[in-house]
Protein backbone atom coordinates (compact mmCIF):
# COMPACT_ATOMS: atom_id res chain seq x y z
CA UNK A 1 0.00 0.00 0.00
CA UNK A 2 2.99 2.30 0.06
CA UNK A 3 3.99 1.39 -3.69
CA UNK A 4 5.77 4.05 -5.74
CA UNK A 5 7.07 6.25 -2.14
CA UNK A 6 10.23 7.49 -1.72
CA UNK A 7 12.45 9.25 0.51
CA UNK A 8 15.02 11.91 -0.47
CA UNK A 9 17.87 13.09 1.28
CA UNK A 10 20.37 15.59 0.65
CA UNK A 11 23.16 17.25 2.53
CA UNK A 12 22.35 15.55 5.65
CA UNK A 13 18.45 16.22 5.81
CA UNK A 14 15.43 13.99 4.92
CA UNK A 15 12.92 16.39 3.07
CA UNK A 16 10.62 13.25 1.63
CA UNK A 17 9.96 10.81 4.89
CA UNK A 18 8.32 7.92 5.31
CA UNK A 19 5.98 7.60 8.45
CA UNK A 20 7.66 4.55 9.65
CA UNK A 21 6.20 2.13 11.93
CA UNK A 22 4.15 2.11 15.23
CA UNK A 23 4.04 0.03 18.35
CA UNK A 24 1.30 -2.84 17.62
CA UNK A 25 0.51 -3.46 21.11
CA UNK A 26 -1.10 -0.83 21.75
CA UNK A 27 -3.23 -0.92 18.42
CA UNK A 28 -4.08 -3.83 19.92
CA UNK A 29 -5.04 -3.45 23.12
CA UNK A 30 -7.61 -0.78 21.51
CA UNK A 31 -9.31 -3.24 19.96
CA UNK A 32 -7.92 -2.14 16.24
CA UNK A 33 -8.15 -4.47 14.10
CA UNK A 34 -4.29 -4.88 12.41
CA UNK A 35 -4.46 -7.84 11.55
CA UNK A 36 -6.85 -8.48 8.69
CA UNK A 37 -5.89 -7.33 5.63
CA UNK A 38 -8.91 -7.12 3.09
CA UNK A 39 -9.22 -4.20 0.70
CA UNK A 40 -11.65 -2.01 2.93
CA UNK A 41 -10.27 -3.45 6.59
CA UNK A 42 -9.74 -1.25 9.20
CA UNK A 43 -5.69 -1.64 8.88
CA UNK A 44 -5.46 0.51 6.10
CA UNK A 45 -6.88 3.45 7.88
CA UNK A 46 -3.46 4.03 9.10
CA UNK A 47 -1.24 7.18 8.17
CA UNK A 48 1.41 4.19 8.17
CA UNK A 49 0.20 1.87 6.06
CA UNK A 50 -2.08 3.23 3.37
CA UNK A 51 -1.21 5.35 0.42
CA UNK A 52 -2.23 8.50 1.69
CA UNK A 53 0.98 8.56 4.01
CA UNK A 54 3.03 8.09 1.80
CA UNK A 55 5.14 9.88 -1.16
CA UNK A 56 3.12 8.23 -3.62
CA UNK A 57 0.11 8.97 -6.15
CA UNK A 58 -3.01 8.79 -5.51
CA UNK A 59 -6.18 8.30 -8.13
CA UNK A 60 -9.44 9.54 -6.64
CA UNK A 61 -8.78 9.68 -2.95
CA UNK A 62 -9.09 5.55 -3.70
CA UNK A 63 -6.65 2.91 -1.45
CA UNK A 64 -4.52 1.14 -3.74
CA UNK A 65 -5.88 -2.49 -4.56
CA UNK A 66 -4.30 -4.19 -1.87
CA UNK A 67 -3.73 -7.47 -3.53
CA UNK A 68 -1.59 -5.87 -6.83
CA UNK A 69 1.80 -5.09 -6.66
CA UNK A 70 4.32 -2.43 -8.86
CA UNK A 71 7.36 -3.89 -10.13
CA UNK A 72 10.28 -2.50 -11.11
CA UNK A 73 10.09 -2.71 -14.71
CA UNK A 74 13.50 -0.88 -15.91
CA UNK A 75 16.87 -0.01 -14.28
CA UNK A 76 19.47 2.08 -15.77
CA UNK A 77 22.49 2.79 -14.34
CA UNK A 78 25.11 5.10 -14.76
CA UNK A 79 26.03 9.15 -13.91
CA UNK A 80 22.34 9.64 -14.18
CA UNK A 81 20.95 6.25 -12.94
CA UNK A 82 17.07 5.94 -13.27
CA UNK A 83 14.27 3.36 -11.89
CA UNK A 84 11.18 2.97 -13.69
CA UNK A 85 8.00 1.17 -11.58
CA UNK A 86 4.92 -0.05 -13.66
CA UNK A 87 2.22 1.44 -11.12
CA UNK A 88 -0.67 0.11 -13.05
CA UNK A 89 -2.05 -2.67 -10.94
CA UNK A 90 -2.58 -0.71 -7.54
CA UNK A 91 -4.61 1.64 -10.01
CA UNK A 92 -6.91 -1.18 -11.44
CA UNK A 93 -10.37 0.55 -12.29
CA UNK A 94 -9.53 4.25 -11.62
CA UNK A 95 -6.47 4.17 -14.50
CA UNK A 96 -5.50 2.23 -17.42
CA UNK A 97 -1.95 2.37 -17.09
CA UNK A 98 0.84 4.33 -14.83
CA UNK A 99 4.61 4.46 -14.39
CA UNK A 100 7.05 6.10 -11.70
CA UNK A 101 10.37 7.36 -12.95
CA UNK A 102 12.95 8.02 -10.45
CA UNK A 103 16.07 9.92 -12.14
CA UNK A 104 18.89 11.14 -10.58
CA UNK A 105 20.04 14.10 -12.93
CA UNK A 106 22.33 16.03 -10.90
CA UNK A 107 24.14 15.05 -7.19
CA UNK A 108 21.53 17.56 -5.71
CA UNK A 109 18.66 16.45 -7.36
CA UNK A 110 16.33 14.16 -8.78
CA UNK A 111 12.77 14.04 -10.96
CA UNK A 112 10.22 11.94 -10.28
CA UNK A 113 8.09 11.12 -14.12
CA UNK A 114 4.80 9.98 -13.27
CA UNK A 115 3.12 8.73 -16.80
CA UNK A 116 -0.36 8.46 -16.77
CA UNK A 117 -3.83 6.77 -19.29
CA UNK A 118 -6.62 7.69 -17.14
CA UNK A 119 -10.02 5.57 -18.18
CA UNK A 120 -13.03 7.67 -18.82
CA UNK A 121 -14.02 7.43 -15.11
CA UNK A 122 -10.86 8.97 -13.76
CA UNK A 123 -11.73 12.19 -11.85
CA UNK A 124 -7.94 13.44 -9.90
CA UNK A 125 -4.80 11.81 -10.04
CA UNK A 126 -2.81 13.50 -6.45
CA UNK A 127 1.10 13.67 -6.37
CA UNK A 128 1.61 13.89 -2.94
CA UNK A 129 5.18 13.98 -0.99
CA UNK A 130 5.64 13.54 3.01
CA UNK A 131 7.84 15.86 4.75
CA UNK A 132 8.78 17.34 7.97
CA UNK A 133 10.12 20.38 6.73
CA UNK A 134 8.43 24.29 6.45
CA UNK A 135 6.78 24.74 2.87
CA UNK A 136 6.42 27.58 1.59
CA UNK A 137 4.26 26.85 -1.95
CA UNK A 138 3.71 28.98 -4.83
CA UNK A 139 1.89 28.24 -8.19
CA UNK A 140 4.42 25.62 -9.87
CA UNK A 141 6.88 25.77 -7.12
CA UNK A 142 7.77 25.34 -3.29
CA UNK A 143 10.25 25.97 -1.05
CA UNK A 144 11.08 23.79 1.45
CA UNK A 145 13.34 24.71 4.64
CA UNK A 146 14.65 22.78 7.50
CA UNK A 147 17.94 22.41 9.74
CA UNK A 148 19.28 25.31 7.96
CA UNK A 149 18.82 24.18 4.40
CA UNK A 150 16.48 24.65 1.51
CA UNK A 151 15.28 22.74 -1.04
CA UNK A 152 13.23 23.68 -3.88
CA UNK A 153 9.83 21.35 -5.56
CA UNK A 154 9.46 22.56 -8.93
CA UNK A 155 6.39 20.93 -11.15
CA UNK A 156 8.17 20.66 -14.26
CA UNK A 157 4.94 19.21 -16.04
CA UNK A 158 1.78 20.40 -16.19
CA UNK A 159 2.35 23.88 -16.07
CA UNK A 160 0.73 26.44 -14.28
CA UNK A 161 -0.82 24.00 -11.14
CA UNK A 162 -0.98 24.67 -7.98
CA UNK A 163 0.59 23.40 -4.29
CA UNK A 164 -1.17 22.74 -1.40
CA UNK A 165 0.39 21.45 1.93
CA UNK A 166 -2.35 19.74 4.33
CA UNK A 167 -0.95 19.10 8.32
CA UNK A 168 -0.87 15.68 9.45
CA UNK A 169 -0.19 17.26 12.74
CA UNK A 170 -2.13 16.17 14.73
CA UNK A 171 -2.47 13.04 13.49
CA UNK A 172 -5.37 12.53 11.49
CA UNK A 173 -7.05 9.67 13.71
CA UNK A 174 -6.69 8.30 17.38
CA UNK A 175 -4.99 5.17 16.29
CA UNK A 176 -2.24 7.34 14.07
CA UNK A 177 1.31 7.36 14.97
CA UNK A 178 2.20 11.49 15.84
CA UNK A 179 5.15 12.62 14.13
CA UNK A 180 5.07 16.40 14.69
CA UNK A 181 5.56 18.61 11.59
CA UNK A 182 4.57 16.01 9.51
CA UNK A 183 3.06 17.53 6.31
CA UNK A 184 1.40 16.21 2.68
CA UNK A 185 2.66 18.17 -0.08
CA UNK A 186 -0.14 18.20 -2.82
CA UNK A 187 -0.21 18.25 -6.75
CA UNK A 188 -3.71 17.85 -7.45
CA UNK A 189 -4.08 17.02 -11.47
CA UNK A 190 -8.25 17.02 -12.73
CA UNK A 191 -8.26 14.10 -15.44
CA UNK A 192 -10.34 17.05 -17.59
CA UNK A 193 -6.59 18.55 -18.00
CA UNK A 194 -5.05 15.34 -19.72
CA UNK A 195 -5.22 15.16 -23.53
CA UNK A 196 -6.72 12.18 -25.02
CA UNK A 197 -6.69 11.05 -21.09
CA UNK A 198 -2.93 10.88 -20.73
CA UNK A 199 -1.16 13.00 -19.17
CA UNK A 200 2.61 13.63 -17.09
CA UNK A 201 3.79 14.71 -13.82
CA UNK A 202 7.11 15.53 -14.12
CA UNK A 203 8.41 17.23 -10.20
CA UNK A 204 12.18 17.85 -9.09
CA UNK A 205 13.34 17.93 -6.21
CA UNK A 206 16.87 20.17 -6.11
CA UNK A 207 19.08 21.79 -3.89
CA UNK A 208 21.23 25.00 -4.69
CA UNK A 209 24.83 23.48 -5.84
Amino acid sequence: MDAGSFVFELNGVRWSVDPGVQDYNSLEQAGFDLWSSCQDCQRWSLVTKNNFGHSTLTVDEARFKVDASAPVIGFKDGSSPEATIDMSAIFSGHLESATRKFIRDSDHSVVIEDRITALDSTRLITWAMMTTAEVIPRTGVALLKQDGRELQLAIDSPEHIGISVISMDPAPTKYDRHIPNLKRIEVRVPSYTLENRQGTIRVRLSAPE
